[in-house]
């Protein structure tokens, strides 16, 4: 029973098709709806007897029905008709006599019918008005007028608004959850293809429209075949990195045997290229080794660093630190912030080291006093293998890894890495990583 369900998976286009179809249906089907309830329904005409009764000095609140509206005024004269408008004697002198006074001092006012309904419309306002009249009644000062007229019915306005509003929300939820169904698989492809690592990124599932999974099956092919091409690149240079030790090995205790002052330059050779090995290595197994989850505290990890790097004659120094707990791997996080030391005190000649506290981030600051960095060269102090510094004389020594080992440490943290030249001269380094409670 599952197989077949399993098959039937539209397209996107097939979806968007039937989405906008069901939405046509729906709504030709809430226009039927209010055209079956009918034009709005008018107030109920007003007896004769009953404007009768407003002459007589009923309020405007005793007209029939609440969508009449009554004005008063006087006038010297009697109101005449406007184009639209004929005097009605007949009802004027009903309403004479129902209030007792002679048919002359009583005028009517009322619209003309159209002229088809004519002979209809005469027999139904012999007792009846409709939709606006003007009744004057003639006294010693002068004549007294009243001015009516039916309003729209608000009540059933109401009630179709309402109705059609609410038949828009009932469209617009089951639009709104079909479109998201559409769009989620989109969404997951548009998340994984924004990974920094997708070599490191889990498989995209292959689920949703047959466009979708056609490009997600793409994107696992070619998120793995970037996961081997790295493993493999990987693999290679640390062998290679790894089996230059043993020739060094032999390099150092041959070099014994040389006179002292010989010795002394190849030794030095000896030890800078294997700090080149070691970095490299750290280099290439950064990010492809799992890392441990703790707690850490960073101001413990850079004061003891400073105290280290100040045992062994560097000029580093604390100027301010807080209290800052991160979630992370101990080591890796003291290999960051090593780097960006060692690397202001190689190429700056001293290091200054703050930390600072706030919105659950810690900012790590370090600042040397040496010449800073081309504002050009900037964006590209972390890539791999480039030195801002030209020389590669074993005062400043290095391969240009540092930086780009403390990027990756920091990215895999959560953290950011930035750079900027110092307006007293200088570098500063300001690495930021998010806190735990």
């Amino acid at each position: 029973m599952s197989a077949p369900l399993e098959r039937i998976n539209p397209s996107i286009l097939t979806r968007i098709v039937a989405l906008v179809a069901a939405s046509l249906l729906l709504a030709l089907a809430a226009m039927m709806l209010v055209a079956f309830r009918g034009p709005p329904p008018h107030a109920r005409p007003m007896l004769l007897g009953e404007a009768a009764q407003l002459l007589r000095g009923a309020g405007a609140s005793d007209a029939p029905g609440s969508a009449w509206s009554v004005t008063r005024y006087r006038s010297d004269r009697a109101p005449q008709p406007e184009p639209e408008q004929e005097i009605d004697g007949q009802a004027g002198a009903q309403i004479a006599r129902l209030i007792g006074v002679p048919a002359a001092d009583i005028r009517l006012l009322r619209e003309k019918p159209p002229a088809p309904m004519r002979a209809m419309a005469r027999a139904d306002q012999r007792q009846m008005l409709h939709r606006a009249f003007v009744l004057a009644q003639r006294d010693g000062q002068g004549w007294r007028v009243i001015q009516a007229w039916q309003g729209a019915n608000l009540r059933w306005y109401a009630i179709t608004l309402s109705l059609m509003a609410g038949i828009f929300v009932l469209l617009l939820l089951p639009a709104y959850w079909v479109a998201r169904r559409i769009t989620q698989p989109i969404r997951q492809l548009a998340e994984g293809a924004a990974t920094e690592r997708p070599e490191q990124a889990q498989p995209l599932p292959l689920n949703g429209p047959p466009e979708v999974r056609a490009v997600g099956a793409a994107y696992n092919h070619m998120r793995a075949r970037i996961a081997d091409y790295l493993n493999e690149r990987t693999a290679m240079l640390v062998a290679i990195a790894h089996d230059l030790r043993t020739p060094m090995t032999r390099l150092s205790f041959r070099l014994e045997q040389l006179p002292d002052g010989p010795r002394a330059k190849a030794q030095a050779d000896v030890e800078e290229m294997r700090a080149m090995v070691t970095t490299l290595l750290d280099f290439m197994r950064q990010g492809s080794e799992p890392m441990a989850r703790v707690r850490v505290d960073l101001s413990a990890i850079v004061e003891t660093l400073a105290d280290d790097l100040a045992d062994m004659g560097q000029d580093v120094a604390v100027v301010r630190s807080a209290r800052a707990v991160a979630l992370g791997d101990a080591g890796a996080l003291r290999r960051c912030i090593g780097n960006l030391v060692e690397n202001a005190v190689r190429y700056g000649g001293s290091a200054r080291i703050a930390i600072d506290v706030k919105g659950g981030r810690a900012t790590i600051l370090v600042e040397d006093d040496g010449p800073g960095v081309a504002e050009a060269a900037i964006d590209r102090l972390c890539e791999p293998f480039y030195r801002g510094e030209a020389s590669r004389n074993r005062e400043t020594g290095g391969v240009g890894l540092g930086l780009s080992i403390a990027r990756t440490i920091a990215d895999s943290h959560g953290g950011r890495l930035s750079f900027a030249n110092r307006a007293e001269g200088g570098l500063r380094v300001s690495l930021i990583l998010p806190l735990v409670g």
